[in-house]
């Protein structure tokens, strides 16, 4: 065989080899996702891609969290900080129990408020600075739990200092 010739049977051998692995990975995918509603079996894997609904082309959901309610430091008296949160998810099924991880978030809070005071929420850029603070730390609040993949973006709903 001269050089030319087996380099061609070279790149024939890779095409064929990418070829017939790829549809070996696309079939058994294809397979897993036929055989019925066991989706657990792939759910966590790279090709989990094939168990989701055409769910993330429709808007997102908005899941409401307890209200918190926090004292803080002012300087002649304590004030009272009511907030209320909502996480923006496209997948609300995943959801459906986050308040189950409410200790987690009003903990969070309170770590987060008990260094602040009275007149660092009342100014005029404090709501918009605090709502980038309570999204950070309720992210990394709920960094160490599932529904972390399934969280969008938090917002602050209602925000009453007293």
């Amino acid at each position: 065989m001269t050089k030319p010739q087996l380099f061609a049977m070279f790149i024939a051998m890779i095409v064929t080899s990418a070829l017939v692995s790829a549809t070996t990975v696309f079939g058994a995918a294809w397979y897993l996702k036929q055989a019925g509603d066991d989706r657990s079996m792939i759910e966590d894997t790279p090709l989990s891609f094939l168990t989701q609904d055409n769910q993330s082309s429709q808007g997102p959901s908005f899941q409401s969290l307890d209200k918190v309610v926090l004292s803080v430091r002012g300087k002649k008296q304590t004030h009272f900080v009511m907030i209320e949160l909502a996480v923006e998810t496209r997948r609300p099924d995943r959801l459906q129990n986050i308040n189950d991880y409410m200790p987690i978030v009003r903990n969070a809070m309170l770590n987060l408020f008990s260094q602040k005071t009275y007149e660092d929420l009342h100014g005029e850029q404090a709501l918009a600075s605090l709502q980038d603070e309570v999204k950070n730390t309720v992210m990394m609040a709920f960094a160490k739990t599932e529904v972390i993949r399934d969280i969008d973006d938090v917002l602050l709903t209602k925000y009453v200092v007293q």
